[in-house]
């Protein structure tokens, strides 16, 4: 299945010029469809500063979109406000009648989607030479490469986030997560980088050295790894992971934990299922990391995820409003949850408190860095009763009385 170019395509080591240039194989002309988003200026302005974070989630969409119905020889290309779709396998008329029936399905697409209902995508359908193609799209080549190796940041060292198990009493789980190399604090890299793919992968391969190290003592833990939408929302990206995993221990498979994160409310759940099906071969366990308002958990829980999982906004607990809103989202869930034999997580910046009533809720999983740091290493699980977390709440007048 053919998918968005990046600049150098892994399989054959080619640069995205190279790869239009061997496309058209002695052909004069090439046959290209330009995809733009209609009134685009209004549509910045009305988001304003949440314009960044949408045109990210809506460029997934759209992208993912078109390559599932092209063909593997065609080459789709994020450009400025849209994409160019380069054909490999239709030419002339037939290349602009599919251009055509793209944009009408995905404008049909977003009509059916509440948060996506004000976006319209317009065709264009060109026939040119290989050079008018570079002049006229030239930027697009500039934009798709990417920065010198020696300009990147040095990749953060990882630690290990505890994960508490309410059930049992135990810290039983621990989670892959970069940390800040001078402060050992946890970067809260999903939604503070666009570069996700890069980072789940060697999120991934550190889970795998840290068991098997782990396992050579004869220690035993559940490791997870927070692996992003937008990462398994690309066929290339799926891909890459899917091979990464295979080289992995299957005898350890059931103590390894895949968490889909930052999956947004409105999210197609038709992706999510084609996630799931690629990974579970590899990681039977898998979780999901839903937005604590998303209004539709039903169609989430269908898929029998392991768990599933809540960010909880770090200022709840100091907005008794937002903390009795978030609370009794939680405790809707929980009950959803059980109803399908589905365990609910919770993580964030929470207070013993708030852990206390979460448990309270049935929660079965809670994380927390102000209870349990982030570890340097991974260690085997170990007990941890609610007792512990009982005696770390502050005592009220109303208790000393």
């Amino acid at each position: 299945m053919a998918r968005m170019q990046e600049d150098t395509d892994p399989a054959t080591g080619l640069n995205l010029a190279e790869r239009i240039r061997r496309l058209a194989d002695g052909r004069n002309k090439l046959d290209v469809a330009q995809f733009q988003f209609i009134g685009i200026h209004e549509i910045r302005q009305r988001y304003g500063s949440r314009w960044p974070d949408k045109r990210e989630r809506v460029n997934e969409i759209v992208g993912d979109f078109i390559s599932r119905r092209i063909a593997p020889n065609d080459v789709l290309i994020a450009a400025a406000d849209g994409f160019l779709l380069v054909f490999g396998s239709r030419s002339g008329v037939s290349a602009e009648r599919f251009a055509k029936h793209i944009s009408s399905e995905l404008n049909a697409f977003f009509l059916g989607e509440p948060d996506l209902d004000d976006l319209q995508v317009a065709s264009q359908h060109f026939l040119m030479s290989l050079d008018e193609f570079v002049e006229a799209f030239s930027s697009v080549f500039t934009a798709n490469a990417r920065p010198p190796a020696e300009t990147e940041e040095p990749a953060p060292p990882m630690g290990f986030t505890p994960v508490w198990n309410a059930r049992s009493g135990a810290l039983s789980a621990f989670f892959v997560t970069p940390v800040d190399p001078a402060t050992g604090i946890s970067l809260d890299w999903d939604r503070s980088s666009n570069r996700h793919a890069d980072m789940d992968e060697r999120k991934l391969k550190a889970s795998e050295v840290a068991m098997r190290t782990l396992w050579a003592t004869g220690g035993r833990a559940v490791v997870g790894v927070a692996v992003h939408v937008s990462t398994l929302g690309s066929q290339q990206n799926l891909t890459r992971i899917v091979q990464t995993m295979s080289g992995f221990d299957c005898r350890s498979a059931r103590y390894r934990l895949l968490r889909v994160s930052c999956i947004e409310p409105g999210y197609p759940r038709i992706y999510l299922e084609d996630m799931m099906r690629a990974l579970r071969p590899r990681a039977p366990n898998i979780a999901l990391g839903l937005d604590w308002q998303d209004a539709d958990l039903a169609s989430a829980l269908k898929f029998q995820p392991t768990a599933i999982g809540f960010t909880i906004p770090a200022r709840t607990h100091d907005q008794p409003a937002l903390r009795a809103e978030v609370h009794a989202r939680i405790a809707a869930a929980v009950e959803q949850a059980r109803s399908h034999g589905v365990s609910v997580g919770v993580e964030g910046d929470i207070h013993a408190d708030q852990a206390m009533q979460f448990v309270q809720m049935g929660v079965s999983f809670i994380c927390s860095p102000r209870i349990w740091p982030v570890r340097s290493m991974l260690t085997s699980a170990e007990l941890w009763p609610v007792s512990r977390l009982a005696a770390m709440i502050p005592a009220t007048d109303t208790d000393a009385a």
